[in-house]
């Protein structure tokens, strides 16, 4: 299964971060370059991206959006925001999700999240449960 824009015949539920989630590590990346995920590689355009280090996992998101969605809190350091609304579905069966950033494979279980620009992402259940809530 191949997710390109949001599926319309999936049950969408509304969520939100948790609020005080632990911070992470932000920069904007410095050169066009390649970050291996858990789902595959995902592409940062120089200047414009924003690479996130999560501790065991890194992100990449484009700009606008992480500026949307992220709170700066000084030296590098950066919290989601727990005001913004996303909407998710539980995946049935695997599929590849066609992020901003590329392609990322995701497992039944997994969490689909759409963002606030359309963008979706693929969240493994364990990671979701700890970062979201029911909006």
């Amino acid at each position: 299964w191949v997710i390109d824009n949001p599926p319309q015949n999936v049950e969408w539920r509304p969520i939100r971060p948790k609020p005080n989630q632990p911070p992470v590590r932000a920069r904007r990346a410095e050169a066009d370059c390649t970050v291996e995920t858990r789902g595959g590689a995902l592409k940062a355009r120089a200047g414009r991206d924003y690479i996130i280090d999560y501790g065991a996992s890194r992100a990449v998101v484009r700009g606008d959006i992480f500026e949307r969605t992220y709170e700066p809190l000084g030296d590098g350091r950066f919290r989601k925001r727990a005001d913004v609304i996303f909407h998710a579905f539980t995946l049935d069966r695997p599929a590849l999700v066609h992020t901003l950033e590329g392609p990322q494979k995701a497992e039944p279980g997994d969490w689909i999240i759409e963002g606030p620009a359309g963008e979706l992402w693929p969240v493994t259940h364990a990671e979701a449960v700890k970062k979201y809530d029911d909006a």
